[in-house]
């Protein structure tokens, strides 16, 4: 379970930007999007690739952001380094603009460690940091997601509820899977207890004091957590938050296992991860 929430926590330690970027629901939306509409870009096709009208279509099918949000996200997107633009032309919203090497890399890196979490419950085709570099993986990858999506409702916040107002919230993401790495017994009666130190999480993912205030208050009202010490230093986790935990990883990993083996079999790498017909077990 610890391995599995290094997904975003390894790549966003130390980079407040790309933690903002992928910890939180419509950020994270946005991302996926222009990968995907880079991957069904034709080659050689001038007007291919994302533009800002094609996203607001796309973010416009999904509540997981506004069409203002999503024309905020594509410009901080920019200023960061993540996106360039296509010379430009008569028309802004149909100009094309295209993932960056940072952000290839930074997507990348997030798809090596889901391997290597997967791999310790399921043979993967290829070694992941090998797999995670392949042409075509990372852009295939969000382009199966933002498609089941559009075709089926589906993602993470549908089977569970609870999570939707932490994971739309800014770093509720970061601090939910931070919690769950933390998740240690610690006494005879079996209690399970963990720590979201504001000012660590200041520190390294550029998140404020407040925000980690916030999002742990707002984790004890939904009966989740009981805070026993100021600034999240001590943390007692209730079943309900060990039952969401635990389905949550699970399932998550099997999601992303599902998006990964209709990847490879689509570019042809490999054996799928799962085969048809059978279930993905995590170890207890």
């Amino acid at each position: 379970m610890r391995r599995h929430t290094d997904i975003g926590l390894t790549v966003a330690d130390g980079n407040p930007l790309v933690a903002k970027l992928i910890c939180q629901t419509s950020r994270y939306a946005t991302m996926a999007l222009i990968l995907c509409l880079d991957d069904l870009a034709t080659e050689g096709d001038s007007a291919g690739g994302a533009t800002v009208s094609k996203v607001i279509a796309a973010i416009g099918r999904t509540p997981f952001a506004s069409v203002s949000w999503a024309k905020l996200m594509v410009r901080v997107f920019h200023r960061g380094g993540l996106i360039e633009y296509a010379p430009a032309g008569p028309d802004r919203r149909t100009r094309p603009f295209y993932p960056t090497p940072r952000l290839i890399e930074m997507g990348q890196q997030s798809i090596e460690i889901f391997l290597e979490a997967l791999a310790f419950v399921r043979p993967v085709p290829l070694p992941p940091a090998e797999l995670a570099r392949r042409p075509g993986i990372l852009t295939g990858f969000a382009r199966e997601l933002v498609e089941c999506y559009l075709a089926h409702r589906f993602s993470m916040l549908e089977p569970f509820p609870e999570t939707e107002a932490l994971f739309k919230h800014d770093f509720g993401y970061l601090i939910f899977t931070h919690l769950i790495q933390t998740m240690q017994m610690q006494d005879a009666d079996g209690g399970i207890f963990g720590a979201a130190p504001a000012g660590e999480m200041s520190r390294r993912y550029g998140v404020s004091r407040a925000t980690v205030r916030n999002v742990l208050d707002l984790s004890e009202r939904k009966g989740l957590i009981v805070q026993e010490a100021k600034a999240g230093r001590h943390i007692r986790f209730t079943p309900v938050f060990v039952d969401l935990a635990e389905r949550w990883v699970a399932t998550d990993l099997a999601w992303l296992n599902h998006l990964m083996q209709r990847t490879t079999l689509r570019l042809g790498i490999g054996t799928a991860c799962v085969r048809p017909g059978e279930s993905l077990v995590i170890p207890a």
